[in-house]
């Protein structure tokens, strides 16, 4: 009896989410240009590290792009710094790193990145969180048809879920 009770706090204090997300992303790439972007994200509260103040937040998302002649698919894990500003409202900034493949007119190469973001978070109820989403993300330069090229981008996203 006592490791589930121990077991269903520890649910409690990571206080998990899932979500969708849909929104822009914009490369850095010449000749691709901002187009509909989309993608999950499973988040939760950081347990080995809180600060005072606010709670640090970790999620994991994958998101994909697909204008021709660009295709990315871009797996992150970010860490924002949450704080509550208003009653049920959210906000938060943190950095992030990432893998990315990208397909560049026929060739495909994995790329890792880092990126800096913002978020912030409104909760419907006690389960349901709306929210939108900003970050930057900088990758690392790989060959693609004889060209050094890096998949720079900054996104926007709105996102629906539900936390536990």
């Amino acid at each position: 009896m006592a490791g589930g009770v121990a077991q269903a706090d520890m649910v409690r204090d990571l206080s998990p989410g899932i979500a969708v997300m849909g929104g822009v992303i914009d490369p850095e790439l010449s000749g691709a240009s901002s187009d509909w972007g989309y993608g999950v994200e499973a988040s939760a509260d950081c347990l080995l590290l809180q600060p005072a103040q606010g709670v640090l937040r970790h999620q994991l998302s994958i998101t994909r792009y697909d204008d021709r002649p660009l295709r990315m698919t871009s797996t992150e894990l970010n860490t924002h710094w949450m704080f509550e500003v208003a009653p049920r409202l959210e906000i938060g900034a943190g950095p992030g790193i990432s893998y990315m493949r990208a397909r560049l007119g026929g060739e495909t190469n994995g790329l890792w990145g880092a990126q800096v973001g913002g978020s912030m978070n409104y909760t419907l109820d006690n389960n349901v969180f709306m929210g939108v989403e900003a970050r930057y993300q900088f990758t690392e330069s790989e060959r693609f048809h004889g060209v050094s090229e890096d998949m720079d981008n900054y996104r926007v996203m709105g996102k629906v879920g539900i936390r536990m």
